[in-house]
Parts: structure tokens; sequence; C-alpha cells
């Protein structure tokens, strides 16, 4: 080891490092936080003078099996991982810039730490983050100033942190490095049929698309999954299906999804409450084509609540006024209102829920892209039972009752045509308790109730605009 082409110099590779660190140009939040290490002058986490730490083996069986969950291998410089750990280990260096043996222990240093970093936050939190990805991909208003958004995503998660860094560099000093790499792995139980999906050669350029954007999708580290429950609903848009699952049952039925203009936002929430026969106030985007329609207003038992005024007739509505939030044209609650005869209430920060409809042909269609964003169920009777706590049979009969009772005939104040309603059995309001948990997510690869990968739609486009981003690091799928 005596010899000059063998001889190592610990401050002629920390700044070999710090110039590797300057040229690269990348500048994800990973290799931001390996080019600062170095940067601090930090200890060498897999170099020694005896060579290369046993870790870095670890580390390698990992980045041999990236393709698997259809990662390139290029995006963790593994080739030249192996050919410097390779020269390395057979003393395969030379006098030159790239064989040199402190370049060679500086190359590796860095790319096995860049590496490292790069996997370990990737397959903890996924490579693409959700929130920038769809939060601004559809443009709400713009100006010569200003541009903004609807927001799309909002669904609770965890992303990359320093002490999460912290945590990964200390795996490597005073940890096991393996056990580690392991417990970084998807924990969602659809990843791995995923990755079996990805293995079938007969996938075809579009399914393969489709494959790894849902592989990216279970990589996303939430802050809350409908298997950490046993009792549960699951909306997802593109299938155009509600899963309504009470631990081993589960009811499914179709639903109707927003627009590709008003698209239905991905969140997690819980449903606290159904309320039957609600009032629709008509959102401004609506109401300012129909304010002047009285006759149609009257048609659909449609009335103008005024801030100041109270309940007025649809001829006192305004143009002005409802733009500027001081009138809503509402919709009274009952049969043909457009929530029909149920709305189940959820805490979001879109104005959406899920509701019954007056427009049930829509299930018919296999393209149900159809609300202003709200969720639009098949059985919203059926959904109410199945929200129930208690499955008392006198509360049952009388949602029944309610969702089923001639009610725009029926005024609480005046009593018009009492002896058609049996007031005993209506009900306005019922708390959901306990509350049950409720996810509208995306996925375009998504098993039925039989458990079989079914291919949906990308209705809204997702897939495409999610492997624009990820295609850095799965590479080309022609």
């Amino acid at each position: 080891m005596s010899a000059k082409e063998y001889r190592l110099d610990a401050e002629g590779i920390r700044k070999t490092i710090r110039a590797i660190a300057k040229t690269d140009g990348e500048n994800r939040m990973s290799d931001r936080h390996v080019k600062k290490y170095y940067q601090n002058h930090n200890p060498f986490l897999w170099i020694t003078r005896s060579g290369i730490d046993h870790r870095a083996d670890s580390l390698l069986s990992f980045l041999n099996t990236v393709e698997k969950s259809g990662l390139s291998p290029v995006h963790f410089r593994r080739s030249q991982i192996e050919r410097d750990m390779r020269r390395i280990r057979q003393l395969s260096v030379g006098q030159d810039e790239v064989s040199d043996i402190n370049a060679v222990y500086a190359r590796l240093e860095y790319n096995l730490t860049k590496a490292y970093l790069k996997y370990v936050s990737g397959q903890y939190f996924g490579f693409v983050n959700p929130n920038q990805l769809y939060n601004k991909l559809c443009v709400k208003d713009s100006d010569s100033l200003h541009v903004t958004y609807f927001h799309l995503y909002d669904v609770a998660m965890k992303h990359p942190s320093q002490e999460f860094i912290s945590k990964c560099i200390n795996k490597i000093r005073h940890d096991s490095v393996d056990v580690f790499l392991r417990d970084v792995q998807p924990v969602s139980k659809l990843y791995q049929r995923l990755c079996t999906r990805l293995k079938e050669p007969s996938l075809t350029s579009s399914q393969r698309m489709a494959v790894l954007c849902n592989i990216e999708r279970c990589r996303w580290r939430l802050d809350d999954y409908p298997e950490d429950h046993k009792k549960h609903i699951v909306v997802n848009i593109p299938s155009y299906t509600l899963y309504a699952v009470d631990k081993d049952s589960v009811m499914t039925m179709k639903v109707g999804c927003g627009t590709n203009n008003t698209k239905t936002p991905l969140l997690t929430s819980r449903i606290h409450r159904m309320d039957i026969n609600p009032v629709w106030i008509v959102p401004q985007s609506i109401a300012k084509g129909i304010v002047y329609k009285h006759g149609y207003l009257r048609k659909e038992h449609m009335y103008i609540l005024d801030k100041k005024e109270g309940k007025l007739d649809v001829e006192y509505a305004s143009y002005d006024k409802i733009m500027s939030g001081q009138q809503h044209i509402v919709q009274e609650g009952g049969a043909g209102n457009s929530l029909g005869r149920i709305i189940f209430r959820f805490p979001n920060n879109h104005a959406v829920y899920l509701h019954d409809t007056s427009s049930p042909w829509l299930f018919s269609r296999e393209h149900r892209a159809v609300s202003h964003g709200c969720v639009r169920v098949q059985k919203p009777f059926e959904l109410a039972v199945f929200l129930l706590g208690k499955k008392d049979e006198d509360v049952i009969e009388k949602i029944r009752y309610s969702m089923t009772a001639d009610v725009n005939n029926y005024d609480e104040n005046d009593g018009v045509d009492k002896s058609q309603i049996d007031r005993d059995k209506l009900i306005h309001h019922l708390d959901v308790s306990p509350e049950v948990p409720l996810f509208i997510t995306y996925y375009t690869l998504y098993p039925d109730v039989a458990g079989n990968l079914v291919e949906y739609k990308d209705v809204y486009g997702y897939d495409k605009a999610l492997y624009n981003e990820l295609k850095e690091y799965v590479g080309d799928i022609q």
C-alpha cells in the first residue's frame, strides 16, 4: 500500500468530491442534501483506508432490483458504482483522472451517498410530489401578474425533511443499512401486485405507463390508509365506483364524478352527517345563467335567499347581487332536487359531498364525469344504512320514508297537505356515529371485488401528467 498508485489522500478525496458536487447539475431535494453534506466537511460514509464498507454492498443489492418496480438504474448511477467498486477491490487503478485511486474513492463515496438518498427518499415518499403536480395542473384564473390553480389534491401525507435525511445518514454510520432499506419499501398492498404486473412481457407502452404511474401512487406515504379501518368508503374516480367496506363485506355502487373542467378533488375525510331532502344552493357558475328565467326557477322549486331580506320570490333576483354573494338561488328539498333525496357530508376545503341525484339515468352511462365536483351515488338508501353505526330498524324505516315522502307539498310552518305526511316519520338530519373514513382516490389500475386488477381510462389525464414527471426516474417506456 506504500506504492504511489495505491496511496490514499483524504484531503485530496474531499477536494475531488467537492469538485464533483460543483459540476453535478441535478438539483432534487436529495441532491441538495448530498452536496451540503460534503461541503460541510463531514466524515466519509462508505470508504475507509481498507477499502469499501460492507454497507455499500447492501445498498448495491437493492439498486440491483430497481427494475422490478420500474425504476431506471441509470438514474442511480448503478453502472458507475459497480465499476468503481470493482476497481477498488481488484486494485485496478492507474494514474489518469478516471482511474486514479483517489478519484475512484471520491466518485464512489459521492455516488453511493447520492444513490442511497435518492433511493430511500423515493421509496419512502415517492419520486414525484403529488401536491406540486396536481395542484399546479389546471389553471383556475390568470392575469399578467398572477396565476391561480384548482386545488385538486388534498390528501394528508408525509414528505422528506431534514430530520429524515439526518436519520438516513445515521443509519449508515451506526445502524444496519440493510434493515433500513427494507423498512423504507412502500406499505401499500397494491404495490407488490403492480410490480408483478410489470413483469408481463405482453404489456403495451400505454399499459406499462399505467402500471408505472400506479406504482408511484403506491409509494406516496399517506397519513391514513383504507386498510387501517375495518369500516371505510373508497371512491375511485377512474372506475366510477364506490366501495363500502365493513370488515370482509364489500358493497359496491356506481358513481358520477366531476367533469374535466370541474374535477372531483382527491381527498381523505370522514363522513359525519346525513341530511335528508337537503336544499341546494345553486353555484354562481350556474346561477348566473338562469337568474332571470323565472318560469324555469319556479318549475324547479327554486327561490331567492337574500342576506338582508330572507326568502324572496324568484322575480326579485338580481344578477349583480347573486354575483357579489348578497343573494343565492336555492332549490327546495324533495323530489327533483339536484342533490337528490339525501346528502352525505364530510369536512373538506372544496364544498364537495356524496349525494343522491335527480338524474338516475346517468348510471347507465360508461363515462360518468358529469358533476360540478361532487360525487353522485347510485344506491343512496343502501349507503345511508351502511353508514349507521347501529342498524336500528325504526331509524332505517324513517330514512326510507323521508326519502320518498312528498315533502314539496308540505310546509312545517303552515301545515300544507299535512294529511299526506306522517310528521313523526320525517328525518331531516342524522349524525354518523362513529364517523366513517372516506378516501377519494385516483387509480387507473385497481382491484375489483373479486380481487382482479382492472385497467380503467385515465379520465382526468393524471397518468399522462404523472408520467411526464416520473420518466426522469423510470426512463423511456418505448
